[in-house]
């Protein structure tokens, strides 16, 4: 009699196991989807990133061989503001600031 228990036990256990298998399967192939899914999504705003970086680095290309100033230019800037310096710095440690705001 104990045979026919462990039989049915065993019998019992079979859909059981089956049911549990299936469960297991469905739930594996839900977070490899989902999975799959946040690859793809992590791609495209890495690609998105990339473009906007293209954007903004072919703007700047293009602002730098606009030639916005020549480097005379630069120099004879750069030239002037030292002497307008200078000239502040002269006038601060002469005292003579005070009497050039009166004027």
């Amino acid at each position: 009699m104990k045979k026919n228990e462990e039989k049915g036990l065993i019998m019992l256990n079979t859909p059981m196991i089956k049911f549990i298998m299936i469960i297991l399967g469905v739930a594996t192939s839900y977070f490899l989807s989902i999975q799959s899914i946040k690859v793809e999504l992590a791609a495209k705003a890495e690609m998105k990133t990339v473009e906007q970086l293209d954007k903004k680095l072919t703007n700047i290309e293009y602002i730098l061989n606009q030639g916005v100033l020549s480097k005379e230019q630069f120099y004879t800037f750069s030239k002037d503001i030292d002497k307008r310096l200078s000239k502040i710095e002269f006038l601060l440690e002469n005292k003579e600031g005070a009497k050039v705001g009166n004027n």
